[in-house]
């Protein structure tokens, strides 16, 4: 059998997501096709054939192929569903709470998460400028009111669908970890709910793999 390609890269959050999901569910022939985003090759006419949005990452696996990290963790981990760790829930009830919290990821987490990373660690980064201080506030108090609720949630529950890690824990790993680059970490780390469930979700062996690499 083929190997799951993934084009992307090491270093990218959303290459990351689909990664740390292929070892979570224990698939061991994947390869990383590097996407040179420096030469613009993810724009390339070439490259949108398989992403017609010119962004990483994107799965090829053979008479399947995906775009969207979120979209490629689920299909991993549907494909791959008596293997490894159950990351969707195995009644209709687990499976319900995991895309509630798939879906809070996406639409309230990781809105003003990404747009704080993209601020203060990414733009320096590209030579875009030093980080709009005044913009980072105010990302930050918008991410607070979030991790407010979660804090709430988390006192009752180990993990955000219940007492097992789920893709929806895993979703939050990529951009939460670079908090500590961004010099936010107090977002997590003084909401004490939330810093058990960090400390849990960001100590599995599949994200310390992932998260080394570079």
């Amino acid at each position: 059998m083929a190997p799951v390609k993934v084009y992307g890269l090491n270093m990218s959050t959303c290459t990351k997501r689909v990664l740390t999901t292929l070892e979570e569910k224990a698939v061991t022939e994947y390869e990383v096709v590097p996407v040179d985003l420096g030469k613009g090759e993810h724009k390339s006419e070439e490259f949108k054939k398989k992403q017609p949005f010119g962004v990483i990452p994107f799965l090829d696996d053979g008479e399947v192929q995906v775009f969207e990290s979120r979209a490629i963790a689920r299909y991993i981990a549907d494909k791959n569903s008596s293997q490894g760790t159950d990351l969707l829930g195995s009644t209709l009830k687990e499976r319900a709470l995991v895309n509630q919290w798939l879906e809070v990821e996406a639409q309230n987490y990781n809105p003003p998460i990404s747009a704080l990373i993209a601020e203060k660690v990414f733009k320096p980064m590209f030579g875009g400028g030093e980080p709009d201080e005044a913009k980072a506030a105010e990302l930050k108090a918008k991410l607070s009111v979030v991790l407010d609720v979660y804090e709430a949630h988390l006192a009752s529950s180990e993990y955000l669908a219940g007492s097992a890690f789920s893709l929806a824990d895993l979703s939050h790993l990529p951009y939460t970890a670079m908090l500590w680059a961004s010099g936010d970490s107090e977002l997590i780390t003084s909401r004490p709910n939330v810093n058990k469930w960090w400390e849990r979700i960001s100590s599995r062996p599949s994200w310390k793999k992932i998260s080394a690499l570079q």
